[in-house]
């Protein structure tokens, strides 16, 4: 008997759109061991890719001069290659990205697979490398004004930024390739969630109706389809 191949479920938005929130709230809606999320962000590419600085102030040089918003800041290939292993029933190690050393790590994280898939990232529906793999693509449909809301919250409670440096950086580069690679993924995506005001980032969890409201359409679609 031929195994199933997993079922993928792709999940994108702007930065601050609520898209994690609700990809762990699905998460936790299916039965355990059924579906194991899969980030996108451990993709960056490693320092290496760009040049071995020599010293910390050329390091730091290099990082302002990558835009981390545009597709080109991943290693697709890398991605996809995971992606279909998983889909064909093969564990996979994937890599673990550094933040704080905007450097990949040593370590990986060992991923086996489960019958469904949940990719989120702000161009989870972005790469065409990807979108042959996408079994269902949801976009969290979130008005800018929140979205950059919960950034400033997130980059100045947790990670310590300045609110001029977070809103420099927002108007820089986060903007723009918001509109230009994520945004347009929304007209092409099988569902579309309205953002219902979760409020990602930190530890305040949203309201149970509130959560309940915006996985209703996923779960749903996922019976029809005949994944769970």
């Amino acid at each position: 008997m031929t195994k199933r191949k997993s079922f993928l479920i792709a999940m994108s938005g702007g930065s601050g759109s609520g898209k994690s929130t609700l990809a762990e709230a699905l998460l936790s809606h299916l039965p355990e061991g059924q579906a194991v999320m899969f980030g996108e962000d451990a993709y960056y590419h490693p320092m290496s890719y760009y040049g071995e600085p020599a010293n910390e102030d050329e390091r730091l040089a290099l990082i302002a001069t990558i835009n981390y918003d545009a597709p080109a800041s991943k290693e697709v290939d890398h991605l996809a290659k995971d992606l279909r292993a998983l889909k064909s029933g093969q564990g996979i190690d994937q890599p673990i990205y550094d933040y704080d050393r905007h450097d990949r790590s040593k370590k990986t994280r060992r991923i086996e697979p489960a019958p469904i898939l949940i990719l989120e990232g702000i161009h989870a529906l972005s790469m065409p490398k990807i979108r042959p793999l996408i079994d269902l693509s949801v976009y969290v449909d979130t008005p800018d004004d929140l979205r950059l809301a919960r950034r400033i919250r997130r980059d100045v409670v947790e990670r310590g930024r300045s609110v001029q440096n977070v809103l420099e950086h927002y108007l820089g580069t986060v903007r723009a390739a918001h509109y230009r690679y994520t945004y347009p993924a929304m007209f092409e995506a099988d569902l579309v969630i309205a953002d219902e005001g979760l409020p990602a980032y930190g530890k305040v969890c949203p309201s149970h109706e509130a959560t309940e409201r915006m996985i209703a359409p996923v779960l749903a679609r996922l019976q029809t389809m005949g994944a769970i």
